[in-house]
């Protein structure tokens, strides 16, 4: 795996997405304490569920002072106001060489900003293939998660395997899928237009939120082996 610049700082036209700092932990920890964050992993408003999501912030700093560097977890910004969106990632360390598990996440106030998710699906997958010259990045969501199941099927993806989930994802009746994305395919992907998988339904969800239902449609992927966001 390459070893590009650090710290990591891309941006896109209403984006910027780069390496947390110290002065992100309350906006990352304040979302994933919102009721409808929890809600989707049946976790209570308690002082334990808050110490969780302060040891994973602290763990995301931590992997930026690795070296080798091997796990990239990244906030993703409004350009404009500087708001945090939800964070992305590329988790190296457990994959076979040259692959990586992909992860995204949006805050619950932002699960209806569908160009956010495409933008940072977008640019992480060539951060990988491009900057640490992966050669295959695999994820897993949930089978009830269509926006994300979206998400892969336009980037190429296949679906490699489905199986039982974790409890949050039986308890919903939801399989957990795994994808997987190969340099070559991603190659070709980037050969075609770059309007969207279809361009009039992507420029009408780029303009307004859809209608979420937290009962049927989780809004996050998250490494779902470990039951944290990735």
């Amino acid at each position: 795996m390459c070893t590009p610049e650090f710290p990591v700082h891309l941006t896109s036209k209403r984006f910027v997405f780069r390496d947390f700092t110290e002065t992100d932990r309350t906006d990352f920890v304040t979302y994933q304490m919102d009721a409808r964050y929890r809600m989707l992993y049946g976790k209570r408003d308690i002082a334990t569920t808050r110490a969780q999501s302060n040891a994973l912030f602290d763990r995301f700093l931590g992997w930026q002072h690795e070296n080798p560097r091997r796990n990239f977890q990244i906030g993703i910004f409004d350009r404009a106001t500087q708001n945090m969106l939800g964070c992305t990632g590329l988790r190296c360390r457990d994959e076979p060489a040259r692959s990586a598990t992909f992860g995204i996440e949006l805050a619950p106030s932002y699960w209806g900003h569908y160009r956010a998710a495409i933008e940072a699906t977008a640019l992480m997958i060539a951060y990988g293939f491009r900057e640490l010259d992966l050669m295959t990045i695999i994820g897993d969501t949930a089978s009830g998660n269509k926006r994300i199941a979206k998400l892969a099927n336009w980037f190429g993806t296949e679906i490699t395997a489905e199986r039982p989930g974790p409890d949050w994802m039986q308890h919903r009746d939801w399989t957990e899928i795994d994808w997987t994305l190969n340099r070559h395919d991603w190659e070709q992907s980037e050969q075609k237009e770059q309007k969207g998988p279809n361009d009039q339904e992507d420029q009408d969800r780029s303009s307004q939120p859809y209608q979420n239902d937290a009962k049927t449609q989780s809004t996050s992927t998250t490494d779902n082996r470990r039951g944290e966001p990735i």
